[in-house]
């Protein structure tokens, strides 16, 4: 795995001095990779009811697990919480000049992206988080809006952050979404076969 640690924050808007070096990615290339890629911290996101199979063995202080579904309606059920990102920030806020973050979601384009990117638009403003988020990310993300709409009111950002992000990134790029049932249309398989009456 070729990647690396790109320091795209403002030190001097931390309050020890760290950089925003930060790294964004799938749950099981931070579990393949951890060796190589040495982060001296990591953030991992995880669904509610299911296993963790993230890295592991990291010392609890520098280990943050939030456990939240990738739904962006307000008040849905396993959705992000504004305790959870005041954690996230926390966490973030304590972390030393010479850390090396990693973020993780289960693919690393949704929930990690706007994880990450909420964490830097403590450092710079939302346009400029909004771009330096796609330098950290290993694939073309679509930030999870929920996530970003509590950042903006963590950071008192009156919506711009995800103003920002919506101008910057194309919804469903890149991406597998789990649909829900809901919006689940039958796949018509009938449509596939060929019989003598239909073929040329």
């Amino acid at each position: 795995m070729v990647a690396s640690f790109r320091a795209v924050g403002d030190a001097s808007r931390h309050p020890n001095g760290w950089p925003g070096r930060l790294m964004v990615c799938g749950q099981s290339e931070a579990r393949r990779n951890i060796a190589e890629l040495a982060p001296t911290d990591v953030i991992s996101i995880k669904s509610p009811g299911r296993n963790y199979l993230g890295p592991r063995d990291l010392a609890e202080d520098h280990h943050l697990i939030v456990e939240f579904e990738d739904v962006e309606a307000a008040g849905a059920a396993g959705g992000p919480t504004a305790e959870q990102v005041s954690a996230i920030l926390a966490f973030a806020a304590r972390l030393p000049a010479e850390a090396r973050l990693l973020v993780h979601g289960l693919q690393g384009v949704r929930r990690a992206p706007a994880v990450g990117i909420g964490i830097l638009a403590a450092q710079l403003g939302p346009a400029e988080a909004a771009g330096a988020g796609t330098a950290c990310c290993l694939h073309p993300a679509d930030p999870n809006r929920r996530v970003l709409a509590l950042f903006d009111d963590a950071l008192t950002l009156e919506g711009s952050l995800v103003a920002a992000c919506d101008a910057r990134y194309v919804p469903g790029r890149s991406m597998l979404r789990r649909r829900e049932e809901a919006d689940a249309t039958p796949f018509a398989f009938d449509m596939l076969s060929c019989g003598k009456d239909d073929a040329p």
